[in-house]
């Protein structure tokens, strides 16, 4: 009839050819919309293999062709074997065996699960903590049977110099299987830390952030970084004049956020004037310098140069408002240590005075 709407009748033809892998109704109709889709890609992923008999492919084959984390593959076995669908067991030889099931009518049974596995982690890695997966005892004692973790998790206890407990263990299989970075990569991760007097598992995790987000992913590049930090470890070390000892963990905290924020030449500027100023080594004074610096935009020893002078003019007609322009181009006409870097007679007691006024207000501040 004219204007009435008729259901349409969809005629599905199958020209599929004999290469495909055919799926169980029972299985798309019931088990499919009630699991996570990460798990159905692993799910129909394995189940092709496993229909045409085809057997040599790994975990993490198969995490890297889904553009997946391996734990998420592992986890997913986990599910289907609760479903009822599969059975996963990992034998003493290091292989995954699987075998599938035909799918029986969905049951409460097959529910208890749901809820716990039903977020999957990590469809896109980014650098954030939120992100990072948790990973259960089991699941752990599952991925200790890859040699490879188990040794790492070895030299973690030897360079940690303690057996590790269920969060370490967390933490550093999540460096392989979350930030994804090659196991000698994680190994020369623990050398750096625990050189530099840093054990704590936390501040690891940080480093290996850090790594992966400057690039920082391969043997080669990771070498490169340790003796670029080291040697500029030495140099502040030495502009202090402290040659006779490691730095202590804080001084390598403030150490590293100076050198990812300044060259070279202003961090150890700054450590020549903190000596000046206090007559003894502080990296909590260093510290408030390079922060008024940083402040300031300074990217080079000529923009110190700069907002010295700006500094000082500013101050000197404060200080002495009747003071005319000639004799303040007289003024900053003599030689000082922050106006002429080159030169080192210091014998401008005044600026000296007003910086270190300045700089002790801002630590008083906690600034």
């Amino acid at each position: 009839m004219k204007g009435e709407i008729v259901m349409a009748i969809l005629n599905i033809k199958n020209n599929l050819e004999l290469s495909t892998t055919p799926i169980s109704n029972e299985f798309i109709d019931t088990y499919m919309p009630k699991a996570n889709g990460n798990f159905v890609k692993v799910y129909l992923y394995g189940y092709r293999f496993c229909f045409h008999g085809q057997h040599n492919l790994t975990s993490k084959e198969m995490a890297e062709k889904l553009d997946l984390l391996e734990s998420d593959v592992i986890k997913a076995f986990q599910y289907w074997k609760e479903q009822g669908l599969m059975d996963f067991e990992w034998h003493d030889d290091d292989n995954i065996y699987i075998s599938y099931h035909m799918p029986s009518p969905y049951t409460e049974k097959s529910q208890k699960t749901e809820t716990t596995n039903a977020i999957a982690e990590n469809k896109d890695v980014h650098i954030h903590l939120e992100s990072k997966p948790d990973y259960t005892p089991e699941e752990l004692t599952i991925y200790m049977k890859n040699p490879e973790i188990s040794q790492l998790f070895k030299i973690a206890e030897r360079y940690l110099g303690r057996m590790l407990n269920h969060n370490d263990l967390k933490i550093l299989y999540s460096l392989y299987d979350w930030l994804r970075l090659p196991l000698d990569v994680i190994e020369l991760l623990l050398e750096h830390c625990i050189s530099n007097n840093h054990r704590s598992i936390r501040y690891i995790e940080k480093v290996a952030i850090t790594w992966v987000e400057e690039g920082i992913t391969t043997v080669e590049k990771a070498k490169a970084r340790m003796k670029v930090f080291n040697n500029d470890y030495r140099e502040i070390m030495k502009c202090f004049g402290l040659t006779n000892r490691d730095p202590a963990p804080s001084e390598i905290e403030c150490m590293d956020r100076w050198i990812k924020s300044f060259p070279l030449d202003i961090v150890l500027e700054a450590c020549k004037r903190t000596i000046v100023q206090t007559q003894k080594p502080s990296f909590q004074y260093t510290d408030s310098i390079l922060k008024n610096w940083a402040k300031n935009k300074v990217k080079s020893l000529e923009d110190i140069e700069k907002l010295d002078a700006a500094y000082l003019q500013k101050k000197t007609m404060q200080n002495n408002p009747t003071t005319n322009d000639s004799q303040t181009a007289d003024y900053y006409s003599k030689p000082s240590k922050f106006v002429n870097f080159k030169q080192r007679n210091w014998d401008f007691d005044e600026l000296e005075r007003l910086e270190r006024e300045y700089l002790t207000k801002q630590l008083s501040e906690g600034r």
